[in-house]
């Protein structure tokens, strides 16, 4: 920075500097981000008091072109920077980051792809549960959620591969016969969990000591979870019982059917339970115990 005063004049030497350095910034001699001398580096080598040099820098501040970093250093404030924030938030963090990485002459894709990069090798920070059918989407979610205390997102295969971003941050939980479709997206480094389901022999079991013809009656939010239920049942049951099935949806009209053996899931067991025709209610969880063990085990601090 080349500053020249002349003592003589009449114009104090404070608005000497300052105009100066307005100058040359203005020109560009002097670039964003560059470091101005310390106030007594340049008060020795104009011959004046520091204090004259700091009044100069304040009112340079003062019109928004210097900031100070790096301690007490300022420097040219790049254009388009705000004001620090005293407490910034995540937009006001990516920015610095962005305008630091032009500095030092970085492309905002070569930022970009590097923040992928590490954000892969961070712990999870929430679970991703993946599966074909929304209602076993939200099932899934609130009987992990529950048991692990960890945040927990869904979504389906065809949002993932239209956003694989989805997957940042994530340990991938995944129903099973989902994982074909979605691992050309996910990370080598972190392995998915694929869901184990808990054995149903007890609740079929229920079913087999049956002694009078019964109806029998499964609600879920989840149309697979009733495929799959009716499908097992169905054997057993043959043309001794009756078997109704229910699916729940956000309607609180929906019917539950009066019977005299409820099997449900973790999301309708409370909806069940307040209907006063199902007397023997059971509820099955989806996710067996050492499923939930193994996911535990993968997330941080768990």
């Amino acid at each position: 920075m080349d500053i020249r005063i002349n003592k003589e004049s009449s114009v104090p030497i404070r608005q000497q500097i300052a105009a100066q350095i307005e100058y040359q910034i203005g020109i560009g001699k002097i670039l964003p981000g560059d470091a101005l001398p310390s106030v007594r580096a340049l008060a020795r080598k104009l011959g004046i008091h520091h204090n004259t040099v700091s009044q100069a820098y304040q009112d340079v501040t003062a019109v928004q072109l210097l900031s100070r970093k790096h301690g007490s250093r300022l420097v040219v404030r790049v254009p388009d920077e705000r004001a620090p924030a005293l407490h910034p938030d995540l937009d006001d963090l990516i920015n610095q980051a962005i305008r630091a990485a032009r500095r030092h002459g970085h492309t905002i894709d070569q930022l970009s792809q590097r923040v992928r990069e590490r954000l892969a090798d961070e712990p999870p920070d929430h679970i991703l549960v993946l599966s074909m059918d929304p209602g076993m989407r939200r099932l899934l979610q609130a009987e992990v959620g529950e048991a692990v205390k960890f945040p927990v997102r869904y979504c389906s295969p065809d949002e993932l591969e239209v956003n694989p971003d989805l997957l940042l941050g994530a340990l991938v939980v995944a129903a099973p016969g989902v994982l074909p479709s979605v691992t050309p997206f996910l990370s080598k480094d972190r392995q998915p969990v694929v869901i184990h389901y808990t054995s149903a022999e007890r609740h079929l079991e229920t079913v087999r000591q049956l002694t009078h013809p019964s109806v029998i009656a499964v609600v879920s939010v989840s149309a697979a979870f009733l495929m799959i239920s009716c499908g097992l049942l169905g054997g057993i049951i043959g043309d001794r019982h009756t078997l109704l099935q229910c699916l729940l949806t956000d309607d609180k009209s929906d019917r539950i059917p009066a019977a005299d053996i409820v099997f449900c899931d973790a999301i309708s067991y409370p909806r069940v339970l307040t209907n006063k025709s199902a007397r023997n209610v059971h509820v099955y969880r989806m996710v067996s115990a050492e499923c939930l063990s193994q996911i535990s085990a993968t997330l941080p601090n768990q």
